[in-house]
């Protein structure tokens, strides 16, 4: 789901990867997203969804974007892309939300990543040192694609 996501961003982005929503595609694909910019990434988020909503489902292939449309999750039948990624936006829109919320009752910020948690190395991935994260390059792969 996040590679098709991010390829339709970086379509909008005319092929520049993190030009136009860094916060999305360079700071919470590969990184993590520190306290102070959890504003801008629901900004950017609420952006996302209202250019999704101009685009028809059916005038994209999402195939040529590696989704495949027997294994996905993804409820193509939606009318636009923001109905397609629906869930996306809502989930991490309700993470932003926890991560305000527990800020706001025990005064720490655990910063917001992207990961599996059902993969066997997650307990690395939460123990791994942040200025690791922050060391990926815009060329590497994210430490939950790893």
């Amino acid at each position: 789901m996040w590679s098709v996501f991010l390829i339709r961003l970086y379509l909008f982005s005319k092929g520049e990867r993190g030009c136009k929503y860094p916060s999305v595609t360079e700071r919470l694909y590969c990184r993590s997203i520190n306290k102070n910019e959890l504003n801008e990434l629901s900004g950017c988020l609420e952006e996302i969804r209202i250019e999704f909503a101009q685009i028809i489902t059916e005038s994209v292939d999402l195939t040529s974007f590696g989704l495949d449309e027997e294994s996905t999750g993804l409820p193509l039948d939606g009318r636009t892309l923001a109905d397609v990624f629906a869930r996306f936006f809502d989930v991490i829109l309700e993470a932003i939300e926890c991560s305000n919320v527990f800020y706001n009752e025990f005064n720490e910020y655990i910063p917001l990543r992207v990961g599996f948690t059902d993969a066997p190395d997650y307990i690395f991935d939460i123990n791994r040192p942040d200025d690791l994260y922050e060391s990926v390059a815009s060329d590497e792969l994210p430490f939950w694609l790893r």
